[in-house]
C-alpha cells in the first residue's frame, strides 16, 4: 500500500474541499452548531491557503484519501480540517498528515502546533492525546450547545 502526503497547490483547493466534505459528512445533522467544515466552499479553502497557510492531500495507491489545512499564527501552526475518507480510515493517514504539517512547522522555525477538538466527539480528543497533544483551554460555542478544547503539542 502506497500512502503519499503532498503539499496541495492553489489549484488543488477543490480536491481538498471535496475530500473534507466527504469525510465530515458523517456529522451532518448530528452536531450543534453544525461543523464549519460542511459549510465551507472551495473558495474558502483557497482563501485559507492564501493567508499564511496551506493544505495537504493524502493519496493511497493514487486515490485521494485525506486532506488537511494549516495556517501559521503568531507563535504556532494551527492544524485544521484533518479529513480522512471513511473507506481509508485505520491506515494511520490522519497521523501521517498531522506529522507532515508538524514537519512543515519545524522547518519554518515554529515550535508549537495547535488544533481544536469538539468535546461532543470524545474519540477525537483521545486521538489527539495519543499524538501527544495536551488540552490547554476549553471554550463554549456561542449558542452554548457544545464545547471544544484547544490542544497543543510542543514540536
Amino acid at each position: 500500500m502506497n500512502i503519499q502526503i503532498t503539499q496541495a497547490r492553489y489549484e488543488d483547493a477543490g480536491i481538498v474541499h471535496d475530500v473534507m466534505q466527504k469525510a465530515f459528512q458523517e456529522y451532518q445533522g448530528k452536531l450543534t452548531p453544525p461543523s464549519g467544515a460542511l459549510l465551507e466552499t472551495p473558495d474558502d479553502v483557497r482563501r485559507k491557503m492564501s493567508n499564511d497557510g496551506g493544505a495537504i492531500i493524502a493519496t493511497v495507491n493514487g486515490q485521494f484519501a485525506g486532506s488537511s489545512q494549516y495556517s501559521f499564527k503568531h507563535a504556532y501552526v494551527y492544524i485544521g480540517r484533518v479529513s480522512v475518507l471513511p473507506s481509508f480510515r485505520g491506515l494511520r493517514i490522519g497521523k501521517k498528515m498531522v506529522a507532515y504539517i508538524e514537519d512543515i512547522a519545524r522547518t519554518s522555525g515554529v515550535g508549537e502546533a495547535q488544533l481544536e477538538v469538539r468535546l461532543s466527539i470524545p474519540s477525537n480528543v483521545t486521538y489527539y492525546q495519543n499524538l501527544q497533544y495536551e488540552i490547554i483551554s476549553k471554550h463554549d460555542y456561542p449558542n452554548q450547545t457544545d464545547q471544544y478544547y484547544t490542544m497543543r503539542k510542543w514540536l
